[in-house]
């Protein structure tokens, strides 16, 4: 009796795909946890454990529970508090990391303080069993995350097995598997979730009239989010083409109460405002404000946001790292023409977290592993590569179908043999990722730039998956790298080396441990060949300029200001001619040549949040002795 009726169950179609989704998931999920379980970082201790940024946002869990208080000082006792971070307004100890994720983690952290309690472990919040459990709900939420993406490809594109295959791959290609599992406990797993959890929601919403209990869904997906991660507010985007949906049906007469559909817009408003409050009165009681960039007045530069940077560089930018990820960036585009709207506002999302991203003072994360800040933008890059799985799937099923010309055979076969090497490549990527973060250490961080991101998963990944894998971040980053190579008049590979590299004050100042440089001065040799064009070495050490031209490419993210000092001389002194020194293409100073290594000097604030060009046009045969840049306030 129970075998016929389960044989009658799936005989349905959707039944048969819901539980291929719940199969699939838990495979993922018990697949992700021991290797959470027994995965090791780059120093041979256990990935189940706060470390990094992690242990920040985990004190927010035992001083809200457990002291009732927003101070840190029991909790950095224990977690050292390695960034040193100091007093806030309130003369508390700082914590620039949210307490969303903590807040989230309720349901596993307060159950597991219980079982630590009866079973005679500490009580302070940081037994092996509270830890423990609160990192695995990175990897539980992660998993869970690829659910929303293939029911928004099943519903919009037909494609539930490509939409349930590019889950899994843009999981294992990126950014994502690495948060949930090798570094778990940030925030990132959280706004993966709950990002794809509003998208879903808010695409499902178009199919009936919004009810005030669908706005409150809404609101929630969307309140949650931000809790998680406050800069996932630029997803408030989504609810203008909900919104304007509902003005259309309210025009047309499907729903003639206007206030009613305020009143329901109120409701969801209402809802996000009571998900993110908890952060709001937190920042309160710590810093003294409902609303607080933590890190500091100036830490966005949203007058010079390295959006391209945090796409295209080496230093974790996202497409060298995840270079699947620009495949499925081609897919988003691709789906303006399978679903507008729902690609429109996918990629609109995704250029506001590129901002977002770009904006912040240390666009490149730290030491992060990849582009780990568009966490938020898995179920967009998800989706995007569904829409390129999807005709490869079908070729590869039309094979099964009978042909009845000759022509039709050898299409079919055609077809089918690229869209099985379509997938056979994305597969390939997701692999060479999972073994990349499997095995990634600080020097695979590129915490400071300056290594082509190729170069480096050539290095890593071992025989041909390694090779490909490096092929496609080159391709990734060809456009920019050519851009680059054209504007500057480069080597093609010189955007690699250059773009994330800064010469001084780079650090946000007060942020962490680290001081910022405030004077650097360098030899012509000490200066990178990379990092200058038309200085020759001759014997005996010195440094000339048989063509009088010259070019420093000075890599900057301050404000402020700096002080340039340029260190020349030429044989024959004032009777060579004169001297020019530009900076970004403007003349700053100028002197006659000198016989003596004589410093041409100037100050300017005129500075590129990237890279500064700084060009010396002097008499041919001068001598080149040195390079000095000082910080200004």
């Amino acid at each position: 009796m129970v075998f016929s009726r389960l044989g009658r169950s799936l005989a349905d179609a959707d039944t048969r795909w819901r539980w291929l989704v719940v199969l699939a998931i838990s495979a993922i999920v018990a697949a992700a946890t021991s290797a959470f379980l027994i995965g090791e970082d780059g120093q041979d201790r256990p990935v189940a454990r706060p470390y990094a940024d992690a242990p920040y946002y985990y004190a927010w869990a035992p001083t809200l529970f457990l002291d009732h208080d927003v101070d840190f000082s029991d909790q950095y006792r224990e977690t050292k508090n390695w960034y040193r971070f100091g007093p806030t307004p309130r003369h508390r100890p700082g914590n620039v990391f949210g307490a969303g994720p903590a807040l989230l983690s309720a349901p596993v952290f307060l159950p597991a303080h219980a079982t630590a309690v009866v079973a005679g472990e500490r009580r302070d919040g940081f037994s092996t069993i509270e830890q423990l459990a609160t990192m695995w709900l990175s990897v539980l939420l992660s998993v869970l995350a690829l659910v929303f993406p293939y029911r928004v490809a099943a519903r919009r594109l037909n494609a539930r097995g490509a939409g349930l295959v590019a889950a899994a791959l843009v999981f294992a290609a990126g950014p994502v598997v690495y948060y949930a599992v090798r570094q778990p406990g940030y925030a990132h797993p959280f706004a993966t979730f709950f990002a794809a959890w509003l998208v879903d929601a808010w695409d499902a919403s178009f199919d009936r009239p919004r009810s005030a209990r669908t706005w409150a869904v809404l609101g929630a997906a969307f309140g949650l989010s931000v809790l998680a991660r406050p800069q996932l507010a630029t997803w408030a985007l989504l609810f203008l083409f909900a919104a304007a949906d509902d003005l259309r049906r309210c025009r047309r007469g499907r729903d003639r109460r206007a206030a009613a559909m305020v009143g329901r817009w109120a409701v969801g408003a209402l809802v996000a405002l009571a998900c993110v409050a908890p952060q709001l009165l937190a920042w309160k009681a710590l810093y003294g404000s409902y609303y607080v960039v933590p890190q500091g007045a100036g830490f966005m530069r949203w007058d010079a946001p390295a959006w391209t940077e945090v796409l295209w560089s080496s230093r974790n930018g996202l497409f060298p790292w995840a270079p699947l990820y620009a495949v499925a960036a081609l897919g988003l585009v691709a789906g303006l023409f399978r679903a507008p709207r729902l690609f429109g506002a996918l990629l609109l999302a995704v250029a506001a977290q590129t901002i977002v991203n770009g904006a912040a003072w240390d666009w490149w994360g730290g030491g992060a592993f990849g582009g780990r800040r568009f966490d938020s933008t898995y179920v967009a890059f998800a989706l995007g590569l569904a829409v390129v799985l999807a005709p490869a799937f079908a070729a590869i099923l039309r094979l099964a179908i009978p042909a009845r010309t000759t022509v039709r055979v050898v299409v079919r076969i055609a077809s089918g043999v690229g869209g099985a090497a379509v997938v056979a490549a994305t597969v390939a990527l997701a692999l060479a990722n999972l073994w990349m973060s499997s095995h990634y250490a600080a020097p695979t961080a590129r915490i400071w730039g300056g290594e082509p991101a190729p170069k480096v998963i050539r290095q890593k990944v071992p025989g041909r998956l390694g090779r490909f894998a490096a092929a496609a971040s080159a391709l990734a980053t060809w456009p920019v790298r050519a851009h680059f190579a054209y504007a500057y008049d480069r080597e093609p590979w010189a955007y690699d080396e250059v773009v994330g590299v800064h010469f001084l004050g780079e650090t946000f100042p007060g942020l962490n441990s680290t001081t910022p440089r405030t004077i650097e001065s360098r030899t012509i040799a000490q200066v990178p060949a990379t990092f200058r064009r038309g200085f020759v070495s001759r014997p005996g050490g010195t440094w000339v300029l048989p063509t009088g031209r010259g070019r420093f490419f000075v890599g900057l993210n301050r404000t402020g200001g700096v002080a340039v000092a340029v260190s020349l001389s030429h044989p024959h002194g004032p009777a060579a001619g004169e001297i020019i020194v530009a900076w970004n293409r403007r003349n700053a100073t100028r002197a006659p040549a000198s016989q003596d290594s004589a410093r041409l000097e100037f100050t300017t604030r005129d500075l590129v949040r990237g890279v500064n060009v700084l060009e010396v046009v002097a008499p041919p045969g001068t001598f080149a002795h040195g390079l000095e840049l000082r910080a200004l306030p």
